[in-house]
C-alpha cells in the first residue's frame, strides 16, 4: 500500500459531523429578578411588614371617610344643619344649595376614597407611581375636615400611609417588582466566525 493510499485510508476513518442548515444557539438566561426574594406560593417579591402597614393604613382612610360620609347622611335625614361641619356653618338655605352641599360633601369623600384606593391597591402591588399617588392622597384628605370628626381620622392614615412608601425598604420592593415585570436577559456572545455552506462528506474511493 502507497503512502498516498494510507492517508486517504486515514481521511475516510475520521467521522464527520451531520449536514445541518441550522445553526445552533445558547438559550438566553434570565437574571435574578430582585434581592428581595419571591414568595414560592404565588412567585411574586415577598411582602414586607411595610407594604402590609401601608396598604392597611390606605385601607383604613378610605374606610374612615366612607364612614364619616355615611353617618353625615343619617344626621342629615333629622338634623341636616348639624350633620357636617361644612352644613354647621349655615343656619338656613335654599333648596337648591341644600343639594349642591350635599354633592360637594359627597365628592371630597370620594376624592379622600378613590385616591386612597389606587395608592394602596397599586402600592401592593408594586408600581412605583403609586408613592405619587400616596403624596395626591395625602394631600387631599384635609377634604374630610369638611365632614365630621370620624373622617378627621382619615387625614393621620393617609399620611402614614403616604409616609411609607418613601421609605428605603419600600423603594427596594418597587424595585424587585420592576424587575419582576420587565426580566433582564443576559444573551451569549456573539459568534464570531460562521461556516456556510455544505460539510464535508465521506469520500468514496
Amino acid at each position: 500500500m502507497t503512502a498516498e493510499n494510507t492517508a486517504e485510508v486515514a481521511e475516510q476513518s475520521q467521522p464527520t459531523a451531520p449536514a445541518t442548515d441550522e445553526i445552533a444557539t445558547l438559550p438566553p438566561s434570565v437574571l435574578p429578578t430582585s434581592t428581595v426574594g419571591l414568595n414560592p406560593r404565588t412567585g411574586e417579591p415577598r411582602r414586607g411588614w411595610l407594604i402590609r402597614l401601608a396598604t392597611i393604613s390606605c385601607g383604613l382612610a378610605a374606610v374612615t371617610t366612607s364612614a364619616s360620609l355615611l353617618w353625615c347622611y343619617w344626621i342629615a335625614v333629622t338634623d341636616y344643619f348639624h350633620a357636617s361641619w361644612l352644613t354647621a356653618q349655615f343656619t338656613e338655605l335654599l333648596k337648591v344649595y341644600v343639594v349642591l352641599l350635599v354633592v360637594g360633601l359627597t365628592t371630597a369623600a370620594l376624592l379622600v376614597v378613590i385616591s386612597n384606593v389606587i395608592t394602596g391597591y397599586y402600592g401592593w402591588f408594586g408600581y412605583r407611581w403609586a408613592r405619587v399617588a400616596g403624596i395626591v392622597s395625602g394631600a387631599l384628605s384635609p377634604l374630610t375636615l369638611l365632614i365630621n370628626p370620624i373622617g378627621w381620622l382619615a387625614i393621620g392614615f393617609a399620611l402614614v400611609g403616604a409616609g411609607l412608601l418613601w421609605l428605603p425598604a419600600a423603594k427596594s420592593f418597587f424595585d424587585a417588582w420592576q424587575a419582576h415585570r420587565h426580566p433582564l436577559t443576559d444573551f451569549a456572545p456573539p459568534v464570531g466566525s460562521v461556516f456556510y455552506g455544505p460539510l464535508p462528506r465521506y469520500r468514496r474511493s
